[in-house]
């Protein structure tokens, strides 16, 4: 296993080596033409030399050094990116040609199951008719009643027998399925352990190095693991709650490798606070590798399997070791990172120090929340780590058997989300009745200042985003979506999760350009309905915009342009929503 574990971190290498091999030979066979390329600056240089002393000589001589130095890094910089979209491409390559056999060979199965289900079915039919031809030529009552009794005994188990066989032949094709995934999810993790050593030894590298040359290119090949790393994570059988803390760790990494990359590109150098950050990085990391190791070593079928069935096993508490590694470092970079206005009008709100909840704690929050609920009981059925803290999850059934599955923040008991499994196929209430059932629904879980801006009818099921708003201003990342169903007018489901992660207290937001100015910027082909100011997340950061609601024609449209420059942020079409 550790040879197979050595031959994969071998074949995901970057080719760092390869590439310094090639510029070696490059540079050889290149010499000639360098040497002409000096005497020609030589000699273009030579004559403000001569006119101007030994010191200008020195300026002179300086400058070729800047230019020379300046297009080696971009040709540094251009080799850089390069390996690092070869590598991302040829993954995207491997994993598409993957996809498109896996497709076939399905295909091909269903083909076969097909085939064989009605040759199975057509040998039943064959033998029924046969069967019942010779119990017509039986003779007297008593003769033929067993006659037909025999045939339709006989018809009964070989149509049993046919369908014995199609269930055989398609329970063979699900499990040769069923081992064929279960050796991609193997297959998978042994690359992923392979990604973080290399990853590790990258890091251990880096931290101690003092050339700009050699920090480059390895800051260049830890930043392909890490997008690789990113990629094997999302194949494995792992909801996005789950690794959350694992994916922005490995995300981290690459921003940072991305970010020292161009210091690197400018000719600047790497600071101590920079190194510190790869220190606590490369700490972090070993430990993941050293987690991931000692997994691969007791690695079995089934721990995958009750994973995916009942959310146990080794490689759950695998995952949840690594989600407290990671947990602990995003905190930490967390606490030391400044926060960022960029005009978006939040400041950082005092965090509230306390034991928090327990489990009978969060039972009795839902019993409260739910009290409409006819919910008998509620059972806390396990946890889920959040970023930045954990929920509990918690489920209880009422009377006809409807379950109702909430999670409540453990730090204060708080509703992030909730689903109310019932059927829903009628239209008892109105659009304009759901829309008062939600807002009746947050603001007794105490939301106040929320305004609904979007609605999407699904049916006889209406959702329904809510925003903060204050003094005008919407606040789109302080998000809370409610759904209702229409049958019996109650909230059938809620996620509070963005609210919670991005809700601060908020002042008035930082603009330098007028809403008239803004408008003046806009097609004159959109026929506005109304504006405001608001506050939307652009990438990961908030930024104020104003927002234009208007028509071209059949369509609609909402419209953000930015409230420091007028630049046109971000357009929408909305048709299907009412905004």
């Amino acid at each position: 296993m550790k040879k197979k574990q050595q031959e994969i971190g071998v074949n995901l290498s970057s080719g760092a080596e390869k590439v310094e091999r090639i510029e070696k030979e490059k540079k050889t066979l290149g010499n000639t033409r360098v040497e002409q390329v000096k005497k020609r600056t030589t000699e273009k240089v030579s004559e403000p030399i001569s006119a101007k002393g030994d010191a200008a000589m020195g300026d002179s001589v300086r400058t070729e050094k800047e230019v020379k130095a300046l297009k080696k890094a971009e040709k540094e910089s251009a080799a850089a990116t390069a390996r690092v979209e070869a590598a991302l491409k040829k993954k995207e390559e491997k994993e598409r040609k993957a996809q498109e056999k896996k497709e076939r060979e399905e295909r091909l199965r269903k083909e076969r199951e097909e085939a064989q289900r009605a040759r199975a079915h057509a040998k039943a039919n064959r033998r029924r008719e046969r069967d019942q031809a010779r119990a017509k030529k039986g003779n007297g009552q008593d003769r033929k009643s067993y006659g037909g009794w025999l045939a339709a005994v006989i018809s009964l188990s070989a149509v049993s027998l046919a369908l014995a066989t199609t269930v055989t032949i398609g329970a063979m094709e699900m499990k040769t399925v069923k081992e064929e995934t279960m050796s991609s999810y193997k297959a998978t993790m042994y690359e992923l352990t392979g990604i973080m050593e290399h990853v590790d030894d990258d890091l251990d590298r880096v931290r101690i190095s003092e050339s700009p040359a050699q920090q480059s290119r390895i800051l260049t090949d830890l930043l392909v693991q890490a997008r690789l790393a990113e990629m094997d994570l999302e194949r494995l059988p792992i909801e996005a709650e789950t690794d959350r803390n694992t994916t922005v760790f490995i995300n981290r990494t690459a921003k940072l490798c991305e970010r020292l990359l161009g210091k690197l590109r400018k000719g600047e150098k790497l600071t101590e606070e920079d190194k510190q950050n790869l220190e606590r990085l490369y700490v972090a990391n070993h430990q993941i590798r050293q987690q991931l190791g000692e997994y691969l070593s007791t690695m079995q079928d089934k721990d995958i399997t009750s994973y995916i069935k009942d959310g146990v096993g080794g490689f759950a508490d695998m995952l949840h070791k690594l989600e407290e590694v990671t947990l602990e470092e995003n905190r930490a970079a967390l606490q030391d990172k400044k926060m960022e206005m960029d005009g978006a009008g939040m400041q950082r709100m005092p965090k509230t120090d306390g034991a928090g909840m327990d489990t009978a704690q969060a039972e009795s929050k839902c019993q409260t929340y739910f009290a409409d609920y006819n919910i008998a009981e509620f059972r806390c059925v396990g946890e889920t780590v959040m970023k930045g803290g954990k929920a509990y999850n918690v489920q209880g059934y009422d009377a006809d058997g409807t379950m109702l599955f909430a999670q409540i923040d453990a730090a204060n008991g708080a509703l992030v989300r909730f689903d109310f499994y019932e059927d829903c196929n009628s239209e008892t209430f109105d659009k304009e009745n759901a829309q008062t059932i939600a807002e009746n629904f947050l603001q007794k879980l105490g939301y106040s200042n929320m305004q609904a801006v979007r609605v999407r009818e699904n049916g006889t099921t209406e959702d329904i985003t809510f925003v903060y708003e204050k003094d005008g201003v919407v606040y789109y990342p302080d998000e809370v979506r409610v759904k209702v169903c229409r049958s019996r007018g109650i909230v059938s489901g809620m996620d509070a999760s963005r609210f919670m992660k991005n809700h601060r207290g908020r002042v008035e937001p930082n603009v330098k350009i007028t809403l008239q100015q803004a408008r003046e910027k806009l097609s004159e082909k959109l026929t506005v309905e109304h504006s405001r100011l608001a506050v939307i997340e652009v990438g990961k950061k908030e930024q104020a915009a104003y927002e234009f609601y208007g028509s071209y024609g059949e369509e609609k449209y909402l419209v953000y342009l930015s409230a420091q420059t007028g630049e046109e942020i971000a357009i929408l079409n909305v048709n299907g929503l009412q905004a």
